[in-house]
């Protein structure tokens, strides 16, 4: 009779895991994409502003916007870079647990095969004293 693999347990650890980082993987990168995104848009946002000056307010309102776009442009800078790290982050978390999940299921296999091998050694034995037992027999 087989037995059961006694990593069995980790081994499902290990795979909830895996899919938690996936999952925070796929959100970090869903995050940074989206940051990219608004960045794109508030530079093309701010490309496209007119800048011809009537007079001296309206002058001074162009260049407050510009002030005040490149503030935000900043901002959006540094947000994307962080949720860059973050995603870096989780996919090195990923890589790890992917690797763990990985490494247990290869004792996994490696059980199944020792087992097999057990369970394939122990048939042969019993078909080689059915045959000794038969060939015995003819004899007596």
């Amino acid at each position: 009779m087989a037995r059961k693999f006694a990593l069995t347990g980790l081994l499902r650890l290990r795979s909830i895991q895996q899919r938690e980082a996936a999952e925070r993987l796929s959100r970090a990168s869903i995050t940074a994409r989206q940051t990219e995104a608004r960045d794109r848009q508030a530079r093309a946002a701010l490309a496209s502003t007119g800048t011809e000056a009537v007079d001296v307010r309206t002058l001074a309102a162009i260049a407050a916007s510009r002030v005040a776009a490149r503030s935000q442009l900043a901002e959006l800078t540094n947000l994307a870079d962080v949720h860059n790290r973050e995603r870096d982050e989780a996919e090195r978390e990923h890589t790890r647990a992917k690797r763990n999940e990985k490494s247990i299921e290869k004792l996994e296999q490696a059980h199944v095969k020792r087992e097999r091998a057990d369970e394939l050694r122990a048939e042969q034995a019993v078909l080689d004293e059915i045959a000794t037992t038969r060939w015995k027999e003819p004899e007596q």
